[in-house]
């Protein structure tokens, strides 16, 4: 059994490192997000092989991120008035999440986008505040990955070209 190491995969490696890297540093250092950790998740998640991929992984992240904000403020904001308990304002959302999920399964990152808004949820802040918060992450994260593997596609696809003469997978 060879092992055979391509520039696509040393590429994947230090685009997926890099780009969590650079959005948790611009999360946390230039932007002053709260939880800087999500926009590190978000770079990794997108990260797909190819780059047309990656700008789907982005875009349906963004829709299940923008989803799960939406349903867990709408629910959070219904049930507090009814003194439901927050797991169970958790419950509700992952449930109205999951039904829409079974319709649009490339929304399935909103079924823990709600539960996530909830439980960073900071002593004197609203869902909206929390909710606005997360996906300020998520997009930033999105983003920087997405921008992170068209550059790295930039480098690579001329010196793949260079190397064979034919054009990359």
């Amino acid at each position: 059994m060879s092992l055979s190491v391509t520039i696509r995969d040393i590429a994947f490696v230090l685009r997926c490192s890099g780009a969590a890297t650079l959005a948790y540093m611009l999360a946390s250092s230039v932007f002053g997000l709260t939880h800087p950790v999500w926009a590190a998740v978000s770079a990794i998640v997108v990260s797909q092989e190819k780059l047309f991929q990656t700008r789907n992984a982005m875009l349906w992240r963004f829709a299940g991120t923008i989803v799960g904000i939406v349903v867990a403020v709408a629910a959070g904001t219904f049930t507090t008035t009814l003194g439901w308990d927050i797991a169970v304002q958790m419950g509700l959302s992952v449930a109205i999440c999951a039904a829409l999920v079974r319709r649009w399964p490339d929304l399935k990152v909103a079924m823990w986008t709600a539960p996530i808004v909830f439980f960073s949820l900071e002593p004197g802040t609203s869902l909206v505040v929390a909710g606005y918060a997360r996906g300020s992450e998520v997009i930033l994260g999105g983003v920087i990955g997405a921008i992170v593997h068209w550059i790295a596609e930039r480098i690579i696809a001329p010196q793949e070209r260079n190397s064979d003469g034919a054009p990359p997978p």
